[in-house]
């Protein structure tokens, strides 16, 4: 009864800092901008969509984070060139905000 009252505090332990990793990775993700360039056409128009995969590979080269694509909560693709506010769920109750701005290259 013991050992199990001792395994449950040290997984409520290690739960409170997985949650206090995700909210400081939060902050700091919140600071950053991914830069990620698409193919256009003549007119501006992209030639298909950006997708959370292009996002991730970008955040691991732009600014040395492995985020998980299937973490990233795009409701509508990106379709056009511009700034977008990308949500990423780091935790059950912490979902940060990841800018990412889409430029022609």
């Amino acid at each position: 009864l013991n050992d199990l009252k001792l395994q449950k505090k040290h997984e409520e332990k290690v739960a409170q800092e997985q949650y206090e990793a995700a909210v400081a990775l939060g902050k700091e993700l919140e600071t950053k901008k991914v830069v990620v360039k698409a193919k256009c056409g003549k007119d501006g128009r992209m030639f298909g969509t950006v997708s959370t995969k292009e996002i991730a590979a970008a955040a691991k080269t732009q600014i040395q984070l492995e985020l998980d694509k299937k973490k990233m909560q795009l409701t509508d693709p990106i379709k056009a060139l511009g700034t977008y506010e990308v949500p990423v769920k780091l935790h059950q109750k912490v979902t940060a905000k990841l800018t990412v701005q889409v430029v022609e290259g």
